[in-house]
């Protein structure tokens, strides 16, 4: 299963968030996690759902946000993995009065789409697995426990599809990316070389058993 996992790895500038659900400091695919280990309980509210055709070009500008160029997906990358059949792309957003948290996030309250604050993009595997393509989360949401829950919803849908295992590609040096899916039960199985070839970086394949 390893093997064929690995066959299906994105090409040379790969990422997923994260994300995520592989770039420096960043992803799973890819995961833009920094801080994400650490969850804040006491601060902002989430709310889960699927995503929808409307959000496209906010969900874009999170993926600009979180990684830099060479590992951000271009417009036709991105809009490629979340359109492809039976994909899976999911997105947290502010609860009502959230928003507000920051003057960043004033517009929110005009605009539903911008209360969306991360998401993750999977695709089930011929529902035997399924691989994290990026976990994306913004600066101003981290900390708060956003990325484990996507993931743990991400990983409900990609178990009721059937899948045993989830793959996901990390950036060597994104220790807190790691040390997320650590918390939440995957395990390294082994480095990529040159995995994210723009940037010179390895990447770790890490695994877990649904």
């Amino acid at each position: 299963m390893a093997a064929a996992a690995l066959s299906s790895l994105r090409a040379a500038t790969g990422r997923l968030a994260l994300f995520a659900v592989g770039r420096p400091a960043y992803d799973g695919g890819r995961a833009c996690t920094l801080g994400l280990n650490t969850t804040n309980t006491a601060g902002l509210a989430f709310s889960i759902r699927d995503s929808r055709s409307a959000d496209f070009d906010r969900l874009w500008e999170i993926d600009q946000r979180c990684f830099p160029s060479g590992i951000s997906y271009t417009q036709m990358e991105l809009g490629g993995f979340i359109t492809k059949r039976n994909a899976i792309t999911l997105v947290g957003e502010f609860q009502s009065g959230e928003a507000g948290h920051d003057a960043d996030l004033a517009s929110a309250e005009e605009n539903p789409v911008d209360r969306i604050a991360g998401f993750v993009v999977a695709h089930p595997i011929r529902c035997k697995y399924g691989r994290i393509l990026t976990l994306d989360i913004l600066p101003e949401a981290r900390r708060y426990g956003l990325g484990i829950k996507l993931m743990t919803a991400c990983e409900e849908r990609l178990r009721s599809l059937g899948c045993a295992d989830v793959y996901l590609e990390t950036a060597v040096n994104n220790e807190p990316a790691v040390q997320l899916y650590g918390k939440l039960g995957y395990q390294i199985l082994r480095t990529l070389p040159d995995y994210y070839a723009s940037h010179s970086l390895d990447a770790f394949q890490m695994r877990k058993r649904l």
